[in-house]
């Protein structure tokens, strides 16, 4: 009986290769046109009269597969915003299909590298795509710098391709991205950097010794008012961003996790690890400082991103904000990449 089934199995099996071989043209054509189809999506950016989010990179400096380095996508009155564009930002962004040559302006929050790490890929991948105009990328004082650097890392590259392909020669400005870098008066914490249609952003001074300056970000529309931290310690100095807000994406650091963990790291042998933790500790928001600040200013929801350590599973992702709630009492979510929020 089973010999039997086998060789009808077996039989079937080289039917459908036979099929398969014969009508191989059609089939490509199939797959090619799903292909297609599967481009960039500008439903995104569609005004739905709010904010909408995409966390495109919930992770750290921690090299991973598994999630992309730090990257928040914000759509609002039909525009796209990025800010920052860590490692993997760009196949996260792919992933969730937005059109990033549709992309208004990047803000960046800090030289860290695990916040623009990728913004070479963005920059070089928007000029051979159809990007129509140079990317504006706005961030701290050097910008300037970083770019002129990625046009050097890249001018081989777009020789190449522009002596290749004539749309490109013609689109060479397109290459080379336009830096916007912020400055800010005397004594000011707070700077605006966008304002169009009934849309601003405001660049605010947040607290990440020993870099200097390291910004967050404040994006208001129709009422509704967002802030990125980008990389900060709790500190009274960002009150002022937090207060009022609907959304506040604030890095995040499991004070209570690490702190258990260096002993086991100092027991393993791994004493590397065991010093980078403990340094790190100091600038970073611890979750239980977060949770009492956050309260205080009146957030009613908080994004917890720039995972430290990264939850990888259920257990884990519900013992990051053990005792959060406890100070805290709007929602409090961990954030994932590919997840969309709005407001």
């Amino acid at each position: 009986m089973l010999r039997k089934l086998l060789i009808g199995l077996a039989g079937l099996l080289m039917t459908v290769a036979g099929v398969a071989y014969t009508q191989r043209d059609a089939l490509l054509g199939m797959a090619i046109g799903h292909r297609v189809q599967q481009g960039p999506d500008k439903a995104f950016a569609q005004d739905h009269d709010g904010i909408k989010v995409l966390i495109c990179g919930t992770g750290s400096p921690e090299v991973s597969s598994a999630r992309a380095q730090a990257c928040t996508l914000v759509a609002a009155g039909g525009k796209l915003f990025l800010f920052d564009v860590g490692d993997g930002s760009v196949r996260s962004l792919a992933a969730s299909r937005i059109p990033v040559n549709d992309l208004e302006r990047v803000f960046v929050t800090h030289f860290h590298s695990d916040h623009f790490g990728d913004l070479g890929v963005l920059i070089n991948a928007g000029w051979i795509w159809g990007r129509k105009t140079p990317l504006e990328v706005q961030g701290p004082v050097g910008m300037a710098g970083l770019i002129a650097g990625y046009e050097q890392a890249y001018a081989l590259d777009e020789g190449y391709r522009s002596a290749n392909m004539p749309h490109l020669a013609e689109r060479r400005a397109v290459a080379r991205a336009v830096p916007l870098e912020i400055a800010f008066a005397e004594g000011a914490r707070s700077v605006r950097v966008f304002d169009k249609d009934g849309l601003t952003i405001d660049a605010a001074l947040v607290a990440h010794d020993p870099v200097r300056p390291a910004l967050g970000y404040v994006l208001r529309y129709k009422g509704r008012k967002l802030f990125i931290s980008g990389d900060t310690e709790v500190s009274p100095a960002n009150l002022p961003a937090m207060q009022g807000a609907d959304m506040v994406i604030h890095e995040s650091y499991a004070v209570h996790m690490v702190r258990r963990a260096i002993p086991e790291m100092r027991r393993l042998g791994m004493e590397f690890h065991a010093r980078v933790a403990e340094r790190t500790i100091p600038y970073h928001a611890d979750n239980i400082a977060l949770a009492k600040q956050a309260q205080a200013a009146g957030v009613k929801q908080l994004v917890l991103t720039h995972l430290i350590p990264y939850p990888e599973n259920a257990v884990v992702r519900a013992m990051y904000t053990d005792g959060m709630s406890d100070h805290f009492h709007g929602d409090i979510t961990v954030a994932e990449d590919g997840m969309v929020l709005a407001f």
